[in-house]
């Protein structure tokens, strides 16, 4: 069991591009702790585009730098997985006051990533482990 380092669109709209000082900070850091960013796929969507006048997108240089990889999709035949999806969106849908079909769904698959890897024992509660001390 390993930790699961998963990163939302926010991180890589924050580092802006490669050349950003903030950008390349990240990457020393994920180089420097043998870390490797998992993006849940609807993440990953949100930060490309099918546009051909875009060449460089940041997450691709990420992934092609071997620091950023995409998860493979999500089981929705795993009860896990698609309850923590539902709940999550439901959160949200009620947080906000409108029907949970309108949310967004790379948020909740944020969640159920993480809970997909903690119930298969792939991944570990590091962070629950050390604040808990």
């Amino acid at each position: 069991m390993s930790p699961l380092h998963i990163a939302d669109t926010g991180l890589f709209v924050a580092m802006g591009y490669p050349s950003n000082s903030r950008y390349q900070a990240v990457r020393r850091f994920a180089r420097r702790n043998d870390i490797t960013f998992v993006l849940p796929e609807r993440v990953y969507e949100e930060l490309t585009v099918d546009d051909p006048g875009v060449e460089d997108v940041p997450v691709e240089t990420a992934i092609d730098e071997s620091w950023v990889t995409v998860a493979a999709p999500l089981d929705f035949s795993e009860p896990i997985s698609s309850g923590v999806m539902d709940g999550v969106q439901q959160y949200i849908a009620n947080a906000d006051d409108r029907p949970a079909d309108e949310v967004e769904r790379a948020d909740a698959a944020l969640a159920a990533l993480a809970a997909q890897h903690l119930n298969a024992g792939a991944a570990s509660d590091e962070y629950g482990k050390r604040v808990s001390r």
